[in-house]
């Protein structure tokens, strides 16, 4: 129950939010902007192309397995936790988020945009909205997967609970990994410093849980419901096999939140030294 009323009052806060970033038709302006610098840049389409071929490459050894018989683990579980997975879900976000604020700090064009007629909200949910949507993006090709061989073999194909349990979860994960971004971004100038945060602290929090749940068993069992708070990798196992939990739901969208907030706090601060 006290989930169901703090995923209420996320929801409720995120709608405020949306209402001032939508208020004035402002927000819309900011965040097509902010689309046209990510698909017309030719690194979002080589990000795009990777991560593409890399859950192809994926997909394909996920069914390999299944065909040499071991059928313990379903196809979804085979694809979505994978190292080859990881390796291309963590090189997104540095990408993805690296320019958002930097770029503008380098260039000089932040105290333009924080003293313009726009509130420090709408430029942080615009750019926040642009990462997410391109992340959005980047991961509906792997759905045509999963379609084609339903379609083919639809007898062996995972049920419709496994696939929306683990798209939940990806889009979970990158909710609370784009806020991490934009928060590395307002701290910097330089796009590398930017990426590099990112990834180190993306990787990090993925480390920490899953090191704590696989590689030391013993304090797992000591400090469970924590272990079970933080791991990434759990998260993503229990949800691909369709248990959505509500406890993950308020920790990776309470993150974000928190996340985000420090973002604007870092913007206001940036905004009333101009």
């Amino acid at each position: 129950m006290a989930a169901v009323l703090i995923i209420a009052l996320l929801a409720a806060t995120a709608g405020f939010a949306l209402w001032g970033f939508l208020r004035g038709g402002v927000g819309w302006t900011l965040l097509a902007k902010e689309l046209r610098s990510f698909f017309f840049s030719p690194i979002a389409w080589v990000v795009m192309a990777l991560v593409m071929l890399l859950n192809g490459f994926s997909f394909t050894t996920a069914l390999e397995t299944l065909r040499s018989g071991d059928r313990t683990i379903s196809l979804a579980r085979y694809t979505f936790d994978t190292p080859i997975f990881w390796f291309a879900y963590f090189f997104i976000f540095p990408v993805a988020t690296m320019r958002l604020f930097a770029e503008e700090q380098k260039l000089g064009t932040i105290e333009t945009l924080l003293t313009a007629p726009v509130s420090t909200l709408q430029v942080l949910v615009s750019k926040y909205l642009a990462g997410l949507i391109f992340y959005i993006v980047v991961w509906l090709p792997s759905l045509l997967n999963f379609f084609i061989f339903r379609l083919s073999y639809p007898q062996s194909a995972d049920a419709v609970g496994s696939l929306a349990g683990s798209y939940t979860i990806i889009f979970l994960i990158g909710a609370f990994n784009i806020a991490i971004g934009c928060l590395a971004s307002a701290l910097t100038r330089n796009q590398l410093v930017a990426a590099m945060t990112c990834f180190t602290l993306c990787l990090l929090h993925f480390l920490v849980g899953y090191f704590l749940g696989n590689v030391l068993p013993d304090l797992h069992e000591a400090y469970r419901p924590f272990v079970e708070l933080i791991s990434t990798s759990l998260h993503v196992r229990l949800f691909v096999d369709g248990l959505v939990d509500t406890r993950q739901i308020v920790y990776y969208l309470s993150g974000a939140a928190l996340l985000l907030t420090l973002t604007y706090h870092v913007l206001e601060f940036r905004k009333w030294k101009v």
